[in-house]
C-alpha cells in the first residue's frame, strides 16, 4: 500500500492559492480579557471615502478577517495611489483607511444591525483603521492584526458578588423632556483632592447603548488596600456625551455610532474603548457611594444632563 500513498514524487501540482490579510481583528471582552463569547458581526463598510460593504469573514475565538482580494484589493491599490500622490494632512483622513462596524447579533440577518436583534452582551463599535501596506498591498507580517475591546451591554453575564453601576443617560432641558442620548461613555474614578478625570485613578469604563443604558463593572482593584472589605465605595462618575448635534436615527442606528480612528497601532486606547471619542464632551462628575459587591441603579434625575 506504502506504493501508492501520495506525495510530491508522485503528484504534481494544478492550483495555488495564496490569499493575503488585508485586515484582522480580534474581539476581545474588555471584563475578562478573553475573546468575546457569543455571535458577533462585522462588516467593512468603507476604504477611505470609497464605499465597500463586505462582510468579515468570522473565525474561532472571536476573529474576523478581510483577505487581499477582489474589490477590497482593487479599492486599496486606487486609494494608495491617492494617498502617494497627495498625502493627508490628517492621518484620519487617510484614503487608504479601513473604516468598519461590528455588533452583536441573536439569529443569523443579512439586513444589518438591528436593535430587536441585539442580544446586548456588548455595545456595537466603529472603527477606522490604518494598514500595513505598500502602494496598496498589505504587509505580508502580523502588522495588519489588531486587537479590539468590547464593552458589557445591557444583558451581559455578571458574576453575583460583583459591583456594579448601571444607568441610562439623558439630556434634554427638563427631566421630564430628556431623552436617551445614544453611544455616551462612563468612566468611573476614586475621587482625589480636585475632581479631574485624567489624573483620579480609574476603576472601570462604560460603553452606553442606542438606549442610553450602560453598565459598569468595578474590579478588585476598586478595593482600597486594608485588612477589612469597606461597606461601600467612594467614587466619581464622569459621563461624555457626544456633541449635541449628533441625531440618533431608530431607522439607521449605527449611523450616529461614533467612528473612532486607530490608526496602525495593534492595540491602544482607542481600540481598548477607554478613550472617549473626539468631540465627545465631559458633564460635571457624579459624587456617589456605592455598596460593595452589589448592583447600584443611578436615578434618571442624577444622569440628566441639559
Amino acid at each position: 500500500m506504502d506504493a501508492f500513498r501520495l506525495s510530491p514524487d508522485n503528484t504534481r501540482a494544478v492550483e495555488h492559492v495564496n490569499q493575503r490579510l488585508a485586515l484582522g481583528v480580534q474581539w476581545i471582552d474588555a471584563l475578562t480579557g478573553q475573546p468575546a463569547e457569543g455571535r458577533w458581526f462585522g462588516r467593512l463598510d468603507a476604504i477611505g471615502t470609497r464605499a465597500v460593504a463586505q462582510p468579515f469573514t468570522q473565525h474561532p475565538r472571536a476573529r474576523h478577517s478581510q483577505v487581499h482580494a477582489g474589490r477590497v484589493a482593487a479599492v486599496l491599490k486606487r486609494a494608495a495611489i491617492e494617498a502617494a500622490a497627495a498625502p493627508p494632512a490628517d492621518p484620519a483622513d487617510d484614503p487608504t483607511n479601513f473604516k468598519l462596524a461590528a455588533w452583536g447579533e441573536t439569529a443569523v440577518s443579512g439586513g444589518g444591525y438591528g436593535t430587536g436583534n441585539d442580544p446586548r452582551r456588548f455595545v456595537p463599535r466603529r472603527l477606522s483603521l490604518t494598514p500595513a501596506q505598500s502602494g496598496g498591498m498589505p504587509s505580508a507580517t502580523a502588522a495588519n492584526i489588531r486587537f479590539a475591546r468590547l464593552w458589557p451591554g445591557a444583558a451581559y453575564p455578571v458574576q453575583s458578588g460583583s459591583t456594579m453601576l448601571r444607568g441610562r443617560i439623558r439630556r434634554g432641558p427638563t427631566l421630564s423632556t430628556s431623552v436617551p442620548v445614544a453611544w455616551a461613555r462612563v468612566i468611573i474614578t476614586r475621587p482625589g483632592a480636585t475632581p479631574d478625570s485624567p489624573a483620579e485613578s480609574r476603576l472601570a469604563c462604560a460603553h452606553g447603548d442606542d438606549r442610553g443604558e450602560f453598565l459598569a463593572v468595578l474590579g478588585p482593584a476598586s478595593v482600597p488596600g486594608g485588612v477589612d472589605l469597606p461597606a461601600s465605595l467612594t467614587l466619581r462618575v464622569w459621563v461624555f456625551l457626544p456633541p449635541v448635534t449628533t441625531v440618533f436615527d431608530p431607522a439607521a442606528p449605527l449611523a450616529s455610532l461614533p467612528l473612532e480612528f486607530a490608526g496602525l497601532d495593534a492595540r491602544n486606547a482607542v481600540l481598548d474603548g477607554t478613550a472617549p471619542p473626539k468631540g465627545y464632551q465631559r458633564q460635571a462628575p457624579i459624587a456617589l457611594t456605592a455598596p460593595l459587591g452589589r448592583v447600584t441603579t443611578l436615578p434618571d434625575s442624577q444622569l440628566s444632563f441639559t
